[in-house]
């Protein structure tokens, strides 16, 4: 009789987090994440000296070599949610709190933005729990230093919810033991339908709350928007210098950022109207893509904001020709620009989570 031989199943892995004190210094997780895709990979920023001295032999490598950088690289995938899109946000664009709107209602409201006159933000950095198991047996990694060097999120008519995807990198990981920790609650998904597209002339018509539960301002671009694809590029990187003599990250710096969008669209007056403005010289879109869910109480509407000023690059304006069941359609794209005001992209979140995680 053969032995049965127990692999690691895809079904049985966890990933889960806690927010970190002082950066690097390993911290028990205290949220685990709905994923649906996770690739951990901890040789993707090890490099490895190998040296190829001459002795006499024809040996593929002549020593074993040594490890000269640390370190993991890792992409999770999910559904977006008003909850766990915060970890995105706040590893990879900066630290916020949330704030409640409505008295003893329970709806946060999560400002998270880049402003041109405060330099560069401070994001939260997590310790990462993640462990592949048999059912019986489980191999963990922990790492701790986490941080989200971009994140993604994408919606289109032939999907059913809105999915996100984020980049992270982190430090040296070991094999600590995972923590036992049970999905949290409340757990809310966005259906891909429930977005709303508004382009404008002015920031100002776009940087307001509205009296009612939810948000309003700007000019609703309905019965155009098919999909839509918003990118965000953090700048972040893993610091190491000459002379400090360490393997693992001292700690992040920041490159270029901001966010690009790409919206597929029907072409009809108000997209012809978007054309005369990509070939207008100077001109600044201001876009605002929206996700409300359900009330909060009796306060605001569970919600995503993402906002800010755009341009559109060579080329951003699409090729008029494809067709969508009859339909002409048309691939916008743009990317984030310095505005004059006080800030350049902002993403709001209203939930029910007062800290995170």
């Amino acid at each position: 009789m053969v032995a049965g031989i127990a692999n690691a199943q895809r079904p049985f892995r966890k990933f889960q987090i806690g927010v970190e004190t002082t950066y690097d210094v390993e911290v028990a997780a205290t949220r685990l994440l709905r994923i649906t895709g996770l690739t951990w990979n901890d040789l993707g920023s090890q490099r490895q000296f190998v040296p190829d001295y001459d002795i006499g032999r024809l040996s593929k490598h002549s020593d074993v070599g040594s490890i000269i950088r640390t370190g993991a690289l890792g992409r999770i995938e999910a559904p977006l949610t008003f909850e766990d899109f915060l970890f995105p946000c706040l590893s990879g664009f900066m630290t916020a709190t949330g704030a409640e709107i409505t008295g003893a209602q329970g709806d946060y409201l999560w400002i998270f933005r880049l402003d041109p006159n405060t330099g560069d933000p401070t994001p939260k950095s997590f310790t990462a729990e993640f462990g592949v198991s048999d059912g019986a047996t489980t191999w963990p990694r922990t790492a701790p230093g986490l941080l989200c060097t971009g994140f993604e999120i994408s919606a289109g008519q032939d999907g059913d919810v809105t999915q996100m995807a984020m980049d992270f990198f982190t430090g040296g990981p070991n094999g600590n033991a995972l923590a036992a920790l049970t999905p949290p609650t409340p757990f809310t998904t966005i259906p891909v339908l429930n977005w709303k597209l508004y382009i404008d002339d002015t920031w100002a018509a776009m940087d307001q709350l509205a009296v009612a539960p939810s948000y309003g301002g700007g000019a609703l671009k309905s019965t155009t928007l098919r999909s839509f694809t918003y990118r965000y590029q953090g700048g972040i990187s893993p610091a190491l210098y000459i002379g400090a003599g360490q393997t693992d990250p001292q700690g992040f710096k920041f490159n270029k950022r901001g966010p690009e969008l790409e919206l597929e669209v029907e072409f009809n007056a108000v997209i012809a109207a978007e054309r005369t403005k990509a070939e207008t010289s100077g001109t600044k879109r201001y876009v605002r893509l929206i996700a409300e869910g359900a009330r909060i109480g009796t306060g605001y509407n569970k919600t995503i904001l993402l906002q800010g000023a755009y341009i559109y690059p060579d080329g951003g304006f699409g090729e008029l020709g494809r067709d969508a069941d009859g339909t002409e359609v048309v691939t916008l794209r743009l990317e984030g620009v310095a505005d004059d005001d006080t800030e350049d992209t902002e993403i709001r979140v209203i939930n029910s989570l007062s800290s995170f995680p």
